[in-house]
C-alpha cells in the first residue's frame, strides 16, 4: 500500500479519511488471490476428472466412460437417427509379446499404439481401452464407411511402426471390427456384439485386417 500511494505521489503517512488507492489496491490484490486459487483448484478439479475418466497405463479413455458414451451415443441415435458406429481393435498375437520379451514390453507396446490411435483420431472419434490389448472406437454421427476409414488408417499405421524394445525391435499388427447402428437394434449392446462379431472374422480370415458387419454380411480388406 505505501509503495502504491508513493508512486501515485502522495505521502504515505499521510492522514486521510478514505484512502481509495489503498482500498483499491487491497480490492485489486484480494481478488487476484482469489481468482488465482480458484484456477489452481479448477486445475485440480479437472485432474482428478481426467484420471477418473482415462486408464492408467494408455492415457485412452477408461471402460467406465465408455460404456456411458456409447449408451448416450446409442440415445441420440434412436431419439434422432444420427448414426454412430464403433470399432473394435485387437493386437494380434499380444500374448506371445508378453511370453517373448515380457509383460513391461507388452506395456510399451500398448502405450506406444495408443499414441498411435490418438495421433489419428478426429473429431467426433473417442478410442478407451476396453480390455487387456482391446480397444473401441466410437464413432459419432458417422456410418460405417467412415468408421471402415478410419480402421484402415489405424491399421496401417500400426503394421508400419517399429516398436523399440533394449536392441530388439517389434513388429506388430491389429485385426478390426466394425458395425453401425441400426434401426432393428434395441441397445448399445447389440451394436458392441455386432462389431465383435466382425472383429472375430478378421480373426479367423489371418488377422491384420478390418471387416464390416452388415446384416449377417462381411465386408473385408
Amino acid at each position: 500500500g505505501v509503495l502504491v500511494q508513493y508512486l501515485a505521489g502522495r505521502s504515505p503517512f499521510a492522514p486521510s479519511q478514505v484512502d481509495y488507492l489503498l482500498y483499491g489496491y487491497i480490492t485489486f490484490a484480494a481478488a487476484f488471490a482469489f481468482s488465482m486459487i480458484g484456477f489452481a483448484i479448477g486445475r485440480r478439479e479437472q485432474a482428478i476428472t481426467d484420471l477418473a475418466l482415462s486408464d492408467n497405463l494408455t492415457g485412452l479413455y477408461n471402460t467406465r466412460y465408455f460404456q456411458t458414451r456409447l449408451e448416450q451415443e446409442f440415445e441420440r441415435f434412436s431419439r434422432y437417427k444420427t448414426p454412430v458406429s464403433l470399432v473394435q481393435v485387437d493386437l494380434d498375437h499380444f500374448k506371445l509379446i508378453n511370453d517373448t520379451w515380457g509383460h513391461q514390453a507388452g506395456d510399451m507396446i500398448l502405450k506406444e499404439v495408443s499414441k498411435v490411435v490418438l495421433s489419428n483420431l478426429r473429431t467426433g472419434e473417442i478410442a478407451a481401452r476396453v480390455g487387456g490389448e482391446e480397444i473401441c472406437i466410437i464413432v459419432c454421427n458417422s456410418e460405417t464407411d467412415a468408421a471402415f476409414k478410419l480402421s484402415e488408417r489405424l491399421r496401417n499405421a500400426i503394421r508400419a511402426r517399429r516398436f523399440r524394445w533394449h536392441s530388439d525391435e517389434i513388429n506388430i499388427t491389429a485385426s478390426f471390427g466394425v458395425a453401425g447402428a441400426n434401426e432393428s437394434m434395441l441397445s448399445m449392446q447389440e451394436l458392441y456384439e455386432e462389431a465383435d462379431k466382425a472383429l472375430y472374422v478378421s480373426k479367423q480370415k489371418g488377422r491384420d485386417m478390418t471387416s464390416i458387419y452388415r446384416s449377417q454380411k462381411f465386408k473385408v480388406a
